[in-house]
């Protein structure tokens, strides 16, 4: 029974420390260099650039669209003729967006895009309709 006790007790633990990607780790994404261009997104899988707006200001002011490049960190020849889709969740209020639909062009693209509102979002990728990647970012 104490051994019993003892893995009934592991096993919670365990799932406790646990989340997965669309659960409650709401902490925002660091951002990361290649090619001396900083990204926002999953260093070796995807990531977007600001392309236009002042340099002073945030990568995503709130209220404001901006144009995006995105690009497809992995192999090109892996999302050849492959269609995404960008969709972000406020934190707190729960509010939906989808940011972006293309298709795929030699492993990147661009997208203007916005923020309703400041706060924390998490920002879902998803490739030909099966999700692909996430990561959080603020807008201020």
């Amino acid at each position: 029974m104490k051994k019993i006790s003892w893995l009934l007790m592991l096993v919670g633990i365990l799932l406790i420390g646990c989340t997965d990607e669309k659960g409650s780790n709401w902490v925002v994404s660091p951002a990361f260099t290649v090619d001396n261009k900083t990204f926002h997104g999953v260093e070796g899988k995807f990531g977007l650039i600001k392309a236009n707006g002042e340099e002073d200001e945030p990568v995503f002011p709130a209220g404001q669209g901006r144009l995006y490049d995105l690009y497809f960190l992995e192999s090109d020849d892996h999302f050849e003729g492959s269609r995404y889709k960008v969709t972000a969740a406020h934190k707190d209020t729960g509010k939906s967006l989808e940011l972006t639909e293309w298709d795929i062009g030699s492993g990147q693209s661009g997208a203007k895009f916005g923020f309703e509102e400041s706060g924390i979002w998490k920002i879902e990728v998803a490739v030909d309709d099966k999700p692909y990647t996430s990561f959080v970012v603020e807008a201020k």
